[in-house]
């Protein structure tokens, strides 16, 4: 196996360092589309971590017993889990549009996540921890099918190592913006509308993609017409 150098220091495969270099492409930024896509990436990776943290926190500050809020964080996963699963397969058939499942999905969690404060008692709070742990299913589930279906298979693996970099930049200060606001206010209340409002904009900002591709389709085909034309 050749060995070559990796960043100019680390000892690693021709391969490896192709597939490194690769994902730290940066010119797909000139992509308005992935940049879209990364923006919404960014905003619900923000959100995405704060139920699960402060999930527990907030029903005690509503006088739920411990063993009962461990029954929301498993209802998160056993919902999540469905949710992958049912979503997969509808994203699946040829006639399902999933761009618009996945920007729905992420709308719907995110306006359900912002309307915590309004749940009460434990059966409020169970009932949303199962539409939160099955539409955020769409984030985990179909986030590198839809980007096949924008960007095209051979720029999966830099599109997705640049997504990557930007979850993880957004889940590293999203759980620390929300500890900093209960700090602020002694309350889980603004952590909750925070994460909600972020992971609503991340779906509301890619109902954009649609109709800047037909945009884009629409220029391509004029700018083939009026070349055709000038050559005839």
């Amino acid at each position: 196996m050749e060995l070559t150098k990796c960043c100019g220091c680390i000892t690693c495969s021709k391969e490896t360092r192709d597939t490194f270099a690769e994902m730290m492409n940066f010119s797909l930024l000139k992509d308005i589309i992935f940049v879209i896509f990364s923006v919404s990436n960014f905003c619900t990776s923000i959100g995405f971590n704060l139920p699960y943290l402060y999930m527990a926190a907030q029903a005690k500050t509503l006088g739920i017993s411990k063993t009962e809020a461990s029954y929301l964080i498993a209802s998160i996963g056993v919902a999540n889990t469905v949710g992958r699963i049912i979503l997969g397969y509808i994203a699946d058939k040829p006639w399902v549009n999933r761009l618009l499942v996945y920007n729905v999905c992420l709308t719907a969690c995110g306006i359900a996540t912002a309307m915590v404060p309004l749940c009460t008692d434990f059966n409020s709070l169970m009932l949303y921890c199962s539409v939160f742990g099955f539409t955020i299913g769409a984030y985990v589930g179909l986030t590198s099918v839809i980007l096949v279906d924008l960007l095209g298979l051979e720029k999966l693996t830099n599109a997705f190592g640049l997504l990557l970099l930007f979850q993880g930049i957004a889940s590293f200060i999203g759980a620390p913006i929300g500890g900093w606001m209960y700090d602020l206010t002694d309350s889980y209340t603004p952590a909750f509308v925070m994460a909600g409002l972020m992971i609503a904009l991340s779906g509301l900002v890619m109902f954009a993609i649609p109709p800047l591709q037909r945009y884009q389709a629409n220029k391509a085909e004029q700018k083939f017409n009026s070349e055709h034309l000038a050559l005839s």
